[in-house]
């Protein structure tokens, strides 16, 4: 009799089973139906949407627009602190800087990708305002490679890429305009720290003036982090860290090297502007405004090319860009008066602030949303190779018999070359000369 009972109890339980699984798979497709739409409707605008833009500009001036303020620290540790040093040394630490930058991107962006993004956020504002004030304490040469070079560079690259990918979260339609936002608050901190860090060093002396700094970027950093958050749920794409599989999208593949070759040249003309007016004969108390100079122009090209981007399509505005600005640092090493090297100044520092505002737009088109994060961390990772290579090996021209005019060749023909290779990349994405991409 139990044997009878049974039989119906057992159908009873699979067919309890079947509706749970189907249950399950259909509350799974609705999730993900409601994923799709969450990444189809961007805000493109409200409160919320320019909080973040706000937070990560103001990020951008505390990280980007510190680490490009080297050309003042340059200039000043060759005359001051490291005068027994070469220039060339001395320029590893900026390169240094710029490279841990980028060179975090892939595990950040990754993070960012798969939810955990805020405990790095984090770290990276406390490391930097750690090392800030530090930097004071330093007596010898690798101190300040430890310090400001490792230090502050890594504690930039743990908010860089976080803060590129949460904008894009937000906004997609105007999305260049956005990044353009974004990195022209870098250019305004690059443009705004070079003065008053020299201000503060000729009244208050070098170490109280890197205190100084360090408690405003403190009340900056705290802005950003409260401000900075991402809108859509985490996904774990498919390809692990390293997404090896992006590669198979050969344009991808092609920019990743344009980036490192880009990257041979990009910070050069940055790092010795102020430190080549000086030995063309230039006032000190001059040359020290030229960093200034090239980021505040710098920070309009950023927005202009950014807008430029939506309209044209970021690849295309980007190839022009990087010829003009490969053009100009051609030109930058024969302006030896000052209203020349202002003029190459205004110049170069326009055309070459659009790389930072059109990459995250460059490859948010060649792909997903999803891996956003990984993608922008991929590229970034690998061109921070061309990042800390680049200026030191343009200062070994320094002391040799064609000086800045062969800083100026190697730095020109690097961004040359690139531009030629995101021809290929924009080729291979998209065929024919008038296609927007």
């Amino acid at each position: 009799m139990r044997e009878v009972d049974a039989a119906p109890q057992k159908d009873s339980d699979l067919r309890k089973e079947e509706f749970s699984d189907r249950e399950s798979k259909e509350a799974v497709y609705v999730a993900s139906l409601s994923r799709t739409d969450d990444a189809d409707q961007f805000p493109d605008g409200g409160l919320k949407a320019c909080l973040v833009l706000f937070g990560a500009a103001t990020g951008f001036f505390a990280t980007f627009g510190y680490v490009n303020s080297w050309g003042v620290f340059q200039a000043y540790y060759q005359q001051k602190l490291l005068h027994h040093s070469t220039p060339s040394q001395i320029a590893w630490i900026g390169s240094l800087q710029h490279a841990m930058i980028f060179f975090p991107s892939l595990f950040v962006g990754r993070l960012f990708d798969i939810g955990y993004f805020r405990v790095p956020f984090a770290t990276g504002g406390v490391l930097i305002v750690v090392m800030t004030f530090l930097v004071p304490e330093c007596k010898v040469y690798w101190h300040f490679v430890v310090c400001q070079g490792f230090g502050v560079g890594l504690g930039c690259g743990f908010m860089f890429c976080t803060m590129l990918t949460a904008v894009t979260h937000w906004w997609k339609k105007h999305r260049g305009f956005a990044l353009g936002v974004t990195s022209g608050g870098g250019a305004l901190g690059a443009t705004v720290l070079p003065i008053i860090i020299r201000q503060m060093i000729t009244r208050i002396g070098f170490p109280w003036a890197m205190r100084t700094l360090g408690f405003v970027l403190l009340f900056l950093l705290v802005v950003t982090n409260l401000c900075v958050r991402r809108r859509l749920p985490p996904v774990k794409a498919p390809g692990g860290v390293f997404g090896f599989g992006t590669f198979r999208n050969v344009s991808f593949a092609v920019f990743t090297l344009a980036a490192l070759i880009q990257f041979l040249g990009l910070f050069t003309v940055l790092t010795y502007i102020t430190s080549s007016a000086i030995s063309f004969g230039i006032s000190p108390n001059y040359a020290f405004y030229l960093v200034a100079i090239v980021n505040f122009s710098a920070g309009a090209g950023r927005v202009l090319s950014g807008a430029l981007g939506d309209r044209f399509g970021p690849m295309n505005v980007t190839i022009v860009m990087t010829v003009l600005t490969g053009v100009s640092t051609y030109a930058w090493p024969f302006c030896r008066t000052v209203g020349k090297i202002t003029v190459i100044s205004i110049v170069y520092g326009f055309f070459s602030g659009s790389w930072i505002a059109l990459i995250g737009s460059i490859i948010g088109q060649m792909g997903d949303v999803d891996d956003m994060g990984r993608r922008l961390g991929v590229v970034n990772t690998l061109a921070s190779v061309g990042t800390v290579c680049g200026p030191p090996i343009s200062g070994l021209f320094t002391s040799s018999a064609v000086g800045y005019k062969g800083v100026g060749y190697f730095a020109g023909t690097a961004l040359l070359v690139s531009a030629a290779v995101i021809i290929i990349s924009r080729w291979l994405a998209v065929p024919g000369v008038w296609q927007r991409y």
